[in-house]
């Protein structure tokens, strides 16, 4: 996973919270050793959440950890996460092939 996929899943991430009517104040990502730490500052909305933290770990598996203090919504982002992850290694590996 590089820097460049990690804007493109942020990009996505926030279209998905547009849609979830969350909109994000801006973007934090560091890269540190083994992991990416990704903070999005949210606006105020419904579910009353400040702030999301996703962190991915680098390696074969590559695991996710999201926090926002909301357990089904954590559960929910995890899952699309994983999802467009899934959908960015299919077009990465057809797009080699060819």
């Amino acid at each position: 996973m590089t820097s460049t996929n990690i804007a493109r899943l942020v990009e996505k991430i926030a279209n998905y919270l547009k849609r979830e009517n969350i909109l994000v104040k801006y973007c934090e990502i560091r890269e540190k050793k083994s992991k990416y730490e990704i903070i999005l500052k949210l606006d105020k909305n419904i579910a009353d959440l400040s702030t999301i933290k996703i962190i991915y770990s680098r390696g074969k598996r590559g695991s996710i950890r999201v926090y926002t203090g909301r357990t089904s919504f954590d559960l929910r982002l995890k899952r699309f996460i994983n999802r467009e992850l899934s959908r960015m290694e299919d077009q990465n590996e057809t797009t080699t092939q060819e």
